[in-house]
């Protein structure tokens, strides 16, 4: 009974929390892994077409290779903050669930010395 009364008191689903971290997770690896392919076939065409000009201005070299440095780094930057999000999730359920065993323990308690 001391069951359905904690799950009436939540405003969610601890499944749906869990869907939603793994989900977070996949896509995380996802997209890593397709901005390091892009980031891959970037390079081969580079290299492929190596006897490239390269820009007169340093600031225009810099651009060019802040163009092609930007893509791991934007993957790398959404890789994290989906992880981020994931262990986050993670770490509210944790808490939630240990704060209410430790309310589930303390009514325990309150029926023995009764």
């Amino acid at each position: 009974m001391t069951d359905n009364k904690n799950e009436s008191l939540t405003f969610h689903d601890e499944n749906a929390i869990l869907r939603i971290a793994m989900w977070a997770n996949v896509v995380a690896w996802a997209i890593l892994v397709l901005y390091l392919l892009n980031f891959a076939n970037d390079l081969y065409s580079v290299i492929s077409n190596w006897p490239i000009p390269m820009p007169p201005e340093f600031m225009d070299k810099m651009m060019m290779f802040a163009g092609i440095l930007s893509k791991p780094a934007f993957g790398f930057f959404y890789f994290f903050v989906l992880r981020g999000l994931t262990q986050g999730l993670y770490l509210g359920l944790d808490l939630f669930i240990n704060d209410n065993d430790e309310e589930y323990d303390d009514e325990l308690e309150e029926k023995a010395a009764e």
